[in-house]
């Protein structure tokens, strides 16, 4: 997928939609429950890039995705622009409370808010796992094969692995007494 089409994503629209809906006519949008029904759009609308972000921090992490710069700073930008709109909302927050009384979930969307400051605030790009065993390990067909060759091997071979011809040293008895002596710290 180019960067364009990364751009122009359903997210990245429903992201524009979202800024669009309480702009364009705010006189239209009075009623109380086109207000809530904004916020609770911006409410999902977070989770929506929250699962994304997440999702793609999994596979860059499994290694499944590589990193790619161009989608750590595409994530940021979705984030820093769904701030600043809902910002922008509830900036008007104090005068709808005023025309319609209490605003249904809008202190859920303060929460979301906060949650985007510091998620920016504390932004780390996702990097591969270090632990290889976390990794994805999707094998060719032909890699499968040899591995299964390789595993038949190993369990079909008729003498178990050798043991070492001599015994080795344990530690004296006394060793062990002068431990359990000991004061511990």
């Amino acid at each position: 997928m180019d960067i364009s089409a990364k751009r122009r994503s359903s997210v990245r629209r429903q992201l524009e939609a979202y800024e669009e809906s309480w702009k364009q006519d705010p006189q239209a949008a009075r009623a109380c429950w086109d207000w809530e029904d904004t916020i609770v759009v911006g409410i999902a609308l977070f989770r929506l890039l929250r699962e994304r972000e997440d999702s793609w921090r999994e596979r860059v992490f499994r290694g499944v995705e590589e990193y790619a710069e161009d989608d750590n700073q595409s994530a940021q930008a979705s984030f820093r622009d769904w701030l600043r709109t809902t910002e922008e909302l509830l900036a008007r927050l104090p005068a709808l409370e005023k025309e319609f009384g209490m605003v249904e979930r809008a202190q859920e969307l303060c929460h979301c808010v906060d949650q985007a400051r510091d998620l920016l605030a504390g932004w780390a790009p996702p990097r591969l796992s270090r632990a290889v065993g976390l990794r994805e390990m999707t094998l060719a067909p032909q890699a499968a094969a040899e591995l299964d060759k390789l595993l038949a091997r190993a369990g079909n071979a008729a003498t178990p692995p050798t043991r070492p011809l001599r015994r080795l040293p344990a530690a004296a008895p006394d060793f062990v007494e002068d431990l359990q002596k000991k004061p511990t710290p």
